[in-house]
């Protein structure tokens, strides 16, 4: 039996001319030096593979002069939330003798599960303490690793799920107009300097949407007053990753001048100025029992020196004590909180029932106040913007929101129950309809 040989028509390529035309697997290559992510395309040259070039110590030093530039890259914002978070999470290591960092995926898993077997954390706030963590081990480990978070994305989920079921909302109550009018007032009342400071915390709050770190963020030269408004610079807002600032402009309300943010921070900043409060230094400051500047230097707060020994305060630079000026979100919530307790008590002799009749909302009863938060005022403010009919678009855009953020429709959601109820809407066409016989 005769054996016949397949003849195929073929193409001799020089490597160096290029692939042929006609697309096919290039068997005979050297793949060695190429990656997943090479892409060899019909009719153009092969890529070279890649040559690991040879280090020396210079590729791996940064500069006196720099470092201090890579150390401040971090935003400022949640700076003190996360270093207490991984201090958290170094102590639960050290305790049950785990490794901290790198952290395997197990130490995570189990560290997640007992924040939400301990009964103090609400999903929230375990998912925050897992992104700190799941971040520190990538910053700071070699080559960038980090544990899998695939489990504890699914436990958190879970978790959250079994939350809305069991837990009731802990969510500030909005602040509504009739509310910041009764905080407001509770400032008024004995006309001392901090109240100055916390009535235009207050109504600036609430007439720009801000957050309360925002608030503790301000520099007074971010601020410029006008007689019709005041523009405002936020520099600091939690979605813009790329340091890109927000330009704020806040009218005054002649309609309402006591709520007026415009009259009310320049009565602080006019106090200001008579205390000396540096321009280039925080808005709202802390002030001592004889309504001076306070500046309260700690081993927490005192800016350290590369071995940890803390800065001899005549040391400090102009930035490190800006730094220091600025106030925690923590403090603005508390001046908040303060003045929402003092309201409820000025409206004692007013009954619920009352209180609904004359639209107060964050100040119904006890229970209500004692919940008001300094998230209060930004939701309080979203909410009367939508009532007024302002496109969510635009209030998506002053309060910082994404245009479909949950958070922000959490805030409409009950507006859209009253005005879009299937009963609602069949009262209002009845009314009409007899109002129009």
């Amino acid at each position: 039996m005769s054996t016949e040989l397949e003849v195929l028509d073929g193409e001799l390529v020089d490597p160096d001319q290029g692939l042929p035309t006609v697309p096919g697997r290039p068997w005979g290559l050297d793949v060695s030096g190429f990656s997943r992510d090479t892409v060899l395309v019909a009719g153009q040259e092969l890529p070279s593979p890649f040559v690991q070039p040879t280090y020396s110590a210079r590729d791996f030093v940064i500069s006196k002069e720099t470092v201090r530039l890579y150390r401040d890259a971090r935003p400022h914002n949640p700076r003190r939330n996360v270093d207490n978070q991984i201090k958290l999470f170094k102590q639960w290591c050290a305790e049950r003798d785990r490794v901290a960092l790198p952290c395997t995926t197990a130490t995570l898993i189990e560290y997640v599960g007992w924040m939400i077997n301990s009964g103090r954390y609400d999903p929230n706030t375990v998912s925050a303490y897992k992104s700190a963590v799941v971040a520190w081990q990538e910053r700071e480990t070699p080559g960038r690793t980090r544990p899998s978070t695939i489990e504890v994305k699914e436990m958190i989920s879970a978790f959250r799920s079994q939350w809305a079921r069991t837990s009731t909302e802990k969510q500030s109550p909005a602040v509504r107009e009739a509310d910041l009018e009764q905080m407001v007032a509770a400032c008024d009342e004995q006309g001392r300097p901090a109240d100055l400071r916390d009535a235009a915390i207050l109504t600036l709050g609430f007439h720009l949407l801000t957050r309360r770190i925002e608030l503790a963020r301000l520099v007074v030269t971010h601020l410029t007053l006008h007689a019709d408004g005041m523009d405002v610079r936020l520099v600091d807002r939690k979605t813009r990753k790329d340091g890109s600032v927000y330009e704020g402009w806040v009218p005054a309300r002649d309609d309402a001048p006591t709520l007026c943010p415009v009259r009310r921070m320049r009565a602080w900043l006019d106090y200001g100025r008579r205390i000396r409060q540096p321009e280039r230094e925080a808005v709202f400051r802390a002030l001592d029992k004889a309504g001076r500047l306070a500046v309260r230097l700690t081993k927490q707060s005192c800016p350290q020196h590369s071995d940890c020994s803390p800065s001899d305060p005549h040391d400090l630079t102009t930035e490190e004590w800006t730094e220091l000026s600025f106030l925690s979100g923590e403090a603005i919530n508390g001046y908040v909180k303060t003045r929402a307790k003092a309201a409820e008590r000025r409206l004692a002799r007013l009954t619920e029932e009352e209180r609904v009749e004359h639209g107060f909302n964050a100040l119904l009863n006890v229970r209500t106040a004692a919940r008001v938060t300094a998230h209060g005022l930004r939701a309080g403010g979203a909410t009367e913007l939508k009532e007024a009919g302002v496109p969510e678009d635009q209030i998506a855009e002053m309060g910082d929101w994404a245009k479909d953020s949950k958070a922000m429709q959490r805030y409409f959601r009950a507006i859209k129950a009253k005005t879009q109820n299937p009963w609602a809407l069949a009262r209002a066409s009845r009314v009409a309809g007899l109002s129009t016989a």
